[in-house]
């Protein structure tokens, strides 16, 4: 049974792992033991927080469990750029205009700006490529389940950076147009400091004017917001949660920055609170849905077979043990995401 929880100090090792496996992508992925330890003992002290309302510096990693196999991570910053300002390129349109010459030209520009500072922060985004479909989707929903049941921790908007394209030998076209002029540093070297790094050095040494987009090669322009294959899945259940790619790239390699309202995704929208009966067999009617225990520092997400009966969640006792809850408890409930395409009813 596919679930998720909090991150523990034992899942160390394969958490490295998966920062190897990652590669160059998941720059809050640290292929660095020791920054990956830093993060794992965040992690533990943030889901012990006993306040009510978070601070913004919580950092929050879980694990996908498959049969017990830790297969995937993600994460949650409860606040972006908390210590130092959050960078992306905003996209704009500047208007370049004569009377005189009957001249009005529209421009598209990037300016680099700090306007996501402060938003909640999905992170940290792993799962093995072995995993079928429902284990990314898991993987990305339960980390909203978390909030919803945190919500004071947590503010209004929320973001996630999205990798860009790259070439065949992982450099990034938009970063060789611009970042590479002012750092002298190849796309793999500026990722790796990024990560493990003060983020400082961005404003210390990228342009603060705005970038006439048609000054940059094609295969620069060509790169702004779009996607790097490996992302496709991930966008996929955002944008289906109702993520939207906004008016924002990345700072580096010019991938989308996908944004939305906390409280208007799918997850959040649709998600009940139930008792819970535990029972061997299930009444008629049981689907797949996402369940969660509600919970912080003992949180944990499956997807399962239950079924709502006069406001009770009927769910098997192995679901009930993975989440563990028993009879009377009181469980969130998620219907499965609407296919691309189509929406909720």
């Amino acid at each position: 049974m596919l679930t998720v929880r909090p991150v523990r100090i034992s899942d160390l090792p394969v958490i490295e792992k998966m920062a190897v496996d990652s590669g160059i992508g998941v720059t809050s992925l640290p292929n660095n033991r020791e920054k990956l330890y830093e993060k794992i003992q965040s992690s533990l002290g943030a889901f012990e927080h006993e306040a009510i309302a978070g601070t913004g510096r919580e950092y929050y990693m879980f694990v996908l469990e498959d049969e017990g196999e830790v297969v995937g991570t993600a994460s949650i910053s409860a606040s972006a750029g908390f210590e130092e300002p959050f960078y992306s390129y905003r996209s704009e349109t500047m208007v370049h205009a004569s009377r005189a010459l009957q001249v009005n030209n529209r421009i598209h520009v990037l300016n680099m700006c700090h306007d996501l500072t402060g938003q909640i922060q999905l992170c940290g985004y792993f799962c093995a490529p072995k995993q079928q479909m429902r284990a990314y989707e898991l993987l990305s929903r339960a980390r909203l389940m978390y909030i919803s049941a945190a919500r004071a921790r947590f503010g209004r908007r929320i973001l996630v950076e999205m990798q860009g394209i790259l070439d065949d030998n992982d450099q990034s076209p938009f970063w060789d147009a611009i970042g590479r002029r002012f750092f002298n540093m190849d796309f793999p070297q500026v990722e790796q400091a990024f990560a493990q790094r003060s983020k400082t050095f961005i404003a210390e040494l990228m342009p603060t004017y705005p970038i006439y987009v048609p000054l940059l090669p094609d295969s620069a322009q060509n790169a702004i917001g779009q996607i790097h294959p490996d992302f496709e899945r991930p966008f996929d259940i955002l944008t289906r949660e109702g993520f939207e790619a906004d008016n924002y790239i990345d700072i580096f390699d010019g991938g989308a920055v996908l944004t939305a309202e906390v409280d208007q995704l799918f997850t959040l929208r649709e998600q009940r609170m139930h008792r819970v009966e535990v029972a061997p067999v299930l009444p008629e009617g049981a689907v797949e849905m996402v369940i969660s225990n509600h919970r912080s520092a003992e949180f944990a997400v499956t997807q399962a077979r239950g079924v709502v009966v006069d406001e009770v969640l009927f769910m098997t006792p192995d679901t009930a043990r993975v989440l563990a809850l028993t009879s009377g408890q009181q469980a969130c409930v998620a219907p499965l995401l609407p296919q691309a395409g189509r929406t909720a009813a």
